[in-house]
């Protein structure tokens, strides 16, 4: 009877597709066709600006299901590429003239290297030298104040913790903590899709305290708050066990203590020592984010304490980003360790998307970026992991990641992929979004001065279906975070 009824909704939606109309499977196709024809018109220097605009046109139209509209926009982004003169003499002229630099800068010669290669095939559990690199990022003071080693151009450590589920009252809580390494961070709180903005700032400065602190009895890190407060992360590598806890000066502070279970096999972005993959391009100066690190996922329960208000148990999924980066290029100048070299401001790191996926059944993670400059840096990340799929894990390079509607804050995703023993077919819908007015806006790169830069994050339920040996597993609002 299955079989019968398949049959029949397939010739059903056939007979709606007239001769001359496109499918979606083809029109992917056509979109597939013009990512490798526009990458190599902008390696060779081409202006792709036109080419660009048509082609956001038409993913906003395949993103409300309006192919036909979708094919019009994209036949055009196919024409502004083969355009005569579409560029190539305006950007020489450029070049010429000194306004764009193409030429790829030279590589340190020490240092941290890059690679071209995922490292997602890395399935060690991270360690606490994993944790906090002394000797090799780090070196740590007698006052217990972790710095870089002295001599690179270190950009960020991540020590992100985000927790998303679901509070005893059946309230969804999408959490965001982060231990800055320098710098101030003020987490961020949403319950049921009310954002609490009084909410302390941390700084100053971390510390690490390997035999543990805070009645945590494990190595961790730690970072003053404003008011007295405190947060801390701590690993009991044993057991495979992140905590994480925002401190409070008194009983009536905002209270945080999270304890995660990490499951499966961590996304290794790559090992703390190197190589590094490329994160992005940075806007204000010719040079990339090179990072390292790793992402550990699983389960979690804590508690909440609003200031004045009662505490709540909350429960679900986690991930904890503990990568750190470094500008790639500018070691070279740092090698010649010159008083009188100026650094330029490096801006925003683009063009990335990395994406989390929870479900009950199956943990998936991926980065994915796009080199968005005229220069033909080396192949830019795209990585990807099934951290746990019924307690098995898999290495999930081969898949292809899109994002649909407005480029500067998109509201749909797609990803297509196959691993050793199934395939990925989701389509992601963002349902909220970080900062809660809109993703941060910037403008002009140093290849484009009129360019428009956006970063935020978005809260996606995910549909679809994932083949998993020969079964087949029905995808529905499945949460994540990218």
């Amino acid at each position: 009877m299955k079989k019968i009824l398949f049959i029949i909704f397939l010739f059903g939606l056939v007979s709606f597709l007239s001769e001359g109309q496109i499918t979606r499977k083809q029109l992917i196709e056509e979109f597939l066709k013009f990512k490798k024809e526009y990458t190599e018109k902008r390696e060779k220097g081409y202006d792709v600006r036109k080419a660009r605009f048509w082609v956001r046109k038409a993913r906003e139209e395949y993103s409300k299901g309006n192919y036909e509209k979708a094919k019009e926009y994209l036949d055009k982004a196919f024409s502004a590429l083969s355009e005569e003169g579409t560029g190539e003499e305006k950007v020489g002229e450029e070049r010429k003239e000194g306004k764009i630099d193409t030429s790829l800068p030279e590589a340190p010669e020490k240092g941290w290297k890059i690679t071209e290669s995922p490292n997602t095939y890395i399935d060690k559990k991270p360690t606490v030298k994993d944790f906090v690199p002394i000797g090799i990022t780090y070196q740590l003071g007698k006052d217990k104040l972790l710095k870089y080693i002295p001599g690179y151009p270190w950009q960020q450590s991540c020590f992100i913790f985000i927790a998303i589920g679901k509070d005893e009252d059946g309230k969804r809580v999408f959490y965001q903590g982060r231990l800055p390494f320098r710098g101030n961070f003020r987490p961020r709180i949403e319950i049921g899709r009310r954002y609490f903005r009084k909410v302390p700032s941390f700084g100053g400065g971390m510390y690490y305290y390997e035999e543990g602190i805070e009645g945590y009895p494990y190595p961790t890190v730690l970072v003053n708050g404003k008011g007295g407060y405190k947060e801390i992360i701590s690993y009991d590598e044993k057991n495979g066990i992140w905590y994480h806890a925002i401190i409070p000066p008194d009983e009536k502070g905002l209270k945080i203590e999270i304890k995660g279970k990490s499951v499966g096999t961590p996304f290794w972005i790559a090992p703390q020592e190197g190589p590094y993959i490329i994160h992005g391009a940075f806007t204000g100066i010719k040079d990339v984010d090179a990072w390292g690190g790793f992402w550990v996922v699983g389960k979690f329960e804590g508690k909440i304490r609003l200031p004045g208000k009662e505490e709540k148990k909350f429960s679900g999924f986690f991930i904890f980003d503990r990568a750190t980066h470094i500008a790639y290029y500018s070691q070279k100048d740092w090698e010649k360790k010159h008083k009188d070299v100026v650094f330029p401001p490096r801006g925003n790191a683009v063009e990335f998307s990395c994406i989390a996926i929870f479900h009950d059944d199956f943990i998936i993670t991926i980065s994915h970026s796009e080199d968005p400059t005229p220069v033909n840096f080396p192949k830019f990340q795209h990585q990807g992991r099934i951290n746990y799929i019924f307690n098995e894990s898999y290495t999930f390079n081969n898949f292809t990641f899109r994002s649909f509607g407005e480029e500067l804050q998109p509201i749909a995703f797609e990803i297509i992929g196959d691993f050793k023993d199934g395939f990925v077919h989701l389509m992601g819908t963002a349902i909220d979004f970080y900062p809660p007015g809109g993703f941060a806006k910037f403008r002009g790169s140093w290849w484009d001065k009129s360019g428009e830069i956006s970063w935020g994050r978005a809260l996606i339920s995910w549909n679809g279906e994932i083949e998993f040996k020969g079964r087949k597993i029905k995808v529905k609002k499945a949460i994540g975070i990218g």
